[in-house]
């Protein structure tokens, strides 16, 4: 009887040791991650580099648990389609967007594979979510509600700009997008007391031979609302504005780096750790439309130095103290 039971534990201990065995030779699982960015430049690089840190801190070692696939359209709108198509045929375990047109692309690339975006506006606005607190179908992901954090970009301008009392905006009249974000846009900066002067443009020809032909004057400033058109613009913007002597105020750190006087807007960066954690969720099993949608937890502001000092403007100490970074 003895025998018996010391045959049977002889057995199973052979079992739960074998079984040890074959599970600590296991590999961990492979995640495959596809990143899909319409360019390289700072904004989509920021994002990139802080998912990357952000997976990084969550455990995630690449090539050992997880293989992260880079597909990046360098500006060719037509080529997103595409690569898209490809990270789906591939299989990858989930897609990670910046903006609304890879975005776009990857939702029309497929509906199972979960998508993580980090988006500058309002997803549920851009028809991204259904909506941001429950996003359904499989898309989900960090946004910076540009448009909703107006207020507190012309508040930094006027911190910037003590004397400010007249914005000039410029908008694609053709844009039903950039018409409702200057509507808003004005509401706000009269909120604050600050005259508004419309210039709606339909080309950018027209826009240069409008700018180009602007009479500013004392306490007048330039202020962007996210569009498009202007943006496609901004480097001869920030060249005639320098000559007029013109302050700009512009959305993102990338805006201020090329010539705006200053700028206020969410760290993409910052933004890219934070969909690291959705990822991190998605990957460990939680569905894309039950996550909501992250608004960015910090922002920068972005003051251009050598800007001001071009266009003759003195900044407070106590301004230049505050802003997250200083371009000199």
């Amino acid at each position: 009887m003895i025998g018996r039971f010391v045959v049977i534990i002889s057995a199973m201990t052979f079992y739960l040791l074998g079984a040890c065995v074959v599970h600590a030779g296991e590999a961990p699982r492979l995640f495959r991650v596809g990143l899909l960015i319409p360019e390289s430049g700072r904004p989509e690089t920021q994002s990139v580099k802080g998912l990357r840190d952000g997976l990084k801190e969550l455990g995630y070692k690449e090539r050992e648990n997880i293989l992260v696939e880079m597909r990046d359209a360098k500006g060719d709108r037509a080529a997103l389609k595409p690569m898209a198509n490809e990270l789906v045929s591939k299989k990858v375990d989930l897609i990670f967007t910046t903006g609304t047109r890879s975005t776009g692309e990857a939702m029309a690339a497929t509906n199972e594979i979960p998508i993580v975006f980090r988006h500058p506006g309002n997803p549920q606005t851009m028809g991204l979510v259904k909506t941001n607190t429950r996003p359904g179908g499989n898309v989900t992901g960090v946004a910076g509600f540009g448009l909703e954090m107006t207020g507190k970009r012309l508040e930094a301008l006027q911190q910037i700009v003590p004397e400010v009392r007249r914005l000039h905006i410029f908008y694609d009249l053709n844009d039903k997008f950039s018409r409702d974000n200057f509507a808003l846009t004005k509401k706000s900066a009269e909120k604050l007391g600050l005259e508004v002067v419309e210039h709606g443009t339909k080309s950018a020809e027209e826009l240069k031979t409008s700018f180009g032909n602007l009479q500013n004057g004392a306490g007048d400033a330039l202020f962007q609302v996210p569009d498009n058109l202007v943006d496609s613009e901004a480097d001869f913007i920030f060249q005639t504005a320098r000559q007029k002597k013109l302050p700009t105020m512009f959305n993102e750190e990338v805006w201020a780096i090329k010539g705006a006087l200053g700028a206020y807007g969410p760290s993409n960066y910052q933004m890219g750790r934070q969909a690291a954690g959705l990822v991190d969720k998605i990957l460990k099993g939680q569905k894309p439309e039950n996550l909501p949608v992250e608004p960015a937890r910090k922002f920068d502001l972005v003051i251009n130095f050598r800007t001001a000092n071009a266009i003759g403007l003195t900044i407070s100490p106590e301004v230049l103290k505050k802003a997250d970074r200083v371009i000199r």
